[in-house]
């Protein structure tokens, strides 16, 4: 039986593929009651026999023509757009401009086509964001398809979206049927494991269908942007599992961001500054203002999760602001990408030191890089000095990037805010189109909200509607 999404998926992969219990999805007359659609299926048979475990074609497959088939693979497999993507079309060193990289590229694109004529054993690709990883993974895909093997393609998020709808009592496909089918898929492909909501839940569905397949040696293609140390041990183990698994990183083209910026990021307090480090637990917050806690929270939530446009956070020092948005630039470096987080009284330290025609880089070229940046984090803005050179080139930097709309974080103390900003960067963050404002009201972290008590209540991060509202305000 096939996947039937709740909604349209992000990815397209899944949406108005699948083959419900009517059959109506793919306009047949009816489905195999044997296999529910899917072409295969998996016999009872003793343990000692070669075909125990094994996806067998159903006997409805020696019926199809080939056109059917090859429409009733493409349905099943979810892969939507992605059919476009094959070893046909895909650069065989990669992206990185480095010799080494696109040796490792090649590497793993020779066993990616030797796994797509004969899937055995599991093959997981990680590393940057545009490096490929996608490709590899629909054109192994799409290679199975083309032979005439069932291949379930499915973004990890998707998949897991699939499995919550599956517990409605209305859902076309029961969560039992559903479960069964990733679980034991004759191969199975997850792409972007890492970018789904980490709850206890989610990270539980995926053992469980990763631990099956692992215990049952079924092929199996994971992509993840994560690092290998930010898989959860339980996955990580199986999926680098020598026995089973092989394992490839690999690297994209050199980002805008090659000069050697100062890493705030790299700080021991600033790692720790994150979505599951931050929390509302002072118990006598006025209503409002733990409202505008929790709203801050959420919005923060929602833009690192998609950062689109500009996102202002303002109010008292100390109020959590800074720990906000280092937990944004930490959520998107944890899926491979590069957000760049500055204190502004440090960032305009750093345009002083580039003037200097000993430090490496022009000035010139350092500052487009800054101006360029696929997201730009500005800590404390307001705070710089009053110095013209200062508040022309900040301006630039801000005019830029409003003019690009490029995303972009600030956090901005209450006083700033009334006293410090010049009036043509306030008339910029002032834009609806462009800029969505999150004061908080609450007190200062540390000092008025007082100790924080053993057990610390999270709030819950916000759902696909509400990052939406979020974002569209």
């Amino acid at each position: 039986m096939g996947l039937t999404p709740p909604a349209p998926s992000s990815s397209g992969a899944i949406a108005d593929s699948a083959v419900n219990a009517r059959g109506e999805a793919s306009g047949e007359a009816e489905v195999c009651p044997k296999c529910g659609g899917a072409g295969f299926v998996r016999r009872s048979l003793p343990l000692d026999h070669p075909d125990f475990g094994k996806a067998l074609p159903c006997d409805c497959v020696s019926e199809e023509s080939a056109e059917s088939r090859q429409e009733r693979l493409q349905r099943y497999s979810s892969l939507g757009a992605l059919t476009r993507l094959t070893f046909h079309n895909l650069i065989e060193h990669g992206r990185s401009t480095n010799p080494r990289d696109r040796e490792l590229f090649r590497g793993l694109v020779a066993d990616a086509k030797a796994f797509g004529e004969a899937p055995e054993g599991w093959l997981l690709v990680h590393g940057s964001s545009g490096a490929g990883k996608t490709h590899v993974a629909a054109a192994i895909a799409n290679r199975c398809i083309e032979r005439g093997q069932p291949a379930l393609f499915v973004v990890v998020p998707d998949l897991l979206d699939h499995l919550r709808a599956a517990y409605n009592p209305n859902s076309e496909v029961g969560y039992d049927s559903l479960i069964e089918q990733v679980r034991n898929a004759p191969v199975l492909i997850l792409d972007d494991l890492g970018t789904q909501s980490a709850t206890a839940w989610a990270q539980e569905k995926l053992f469980q269908v990763l631990n099956h397949r692992y215990n049952a040696q079924l092929p199996t293609v994971v992509t993840t942007n994560l690092a290998l140390d930010r898989i959860d041990e339980r996955l990580r183990m199986r999926l680098t599992d020598p026995a089973v698994a092989r394992v490839y990183y690999v690297e994209a083209a050199a980002r805008q961001i090659d000069v050697n910026l100062p890493d705030s990021l790299g700080l021991e307090r600033m790692r720790e500054m994150t979505f599951e480090g931050f929390d509302i637990a002072a118990p006598h917050l006025k209503p409002d203002e733990r409202w505008s806690l929790e709203n801050a929270y959420r919005q923060a939530m929602a833009f690192a999760e998609s950062p689109e446009n500009w996102l202002l956070i303002f109010g008292p020092n100390g109020c959590g602001k800074t720990h906000l948005a280092a937990a944004i630039a930490n959520r998107c470096r944890d899926r491979g990408e590069r957000p760049v987080f500055f204190v502004v009284a440090d960032l305009l330290d750093y345009l002083r030191h580039l003037m200097d025609r000993d430090s490496g880089p022009s000035f010139l070229d350092g500052f487009n890089q800054l101006r360029n940046a696929p997201l730009l984090i500005l800590d404390d803005l307001g705070a710089q000095s009053d110095v013209s050179w200062v508040r022309d080139r900040l301006f630039q930097l801000i005019n830029h990037r409003y003019a690009a709309r490029l995303p972009t974080v600030f956090t901005v103390s209450f006083d700033a805010m009334g006293k410090q900003l010049e009036e043509r960067i306030m008339a910029r963050l002032n834009d609806p189109g462009v800029c969505v404002e999150v004061p908080i009201t609450a007190p200062a972290y540390r000092t008025e909200m007082g100790a924080r008590p053993a057990s610390l209540r999270r709030v819950s991060p916000p759902g696909t509607a509400q990052k939406r509202r979020l974002q569209g305000r």
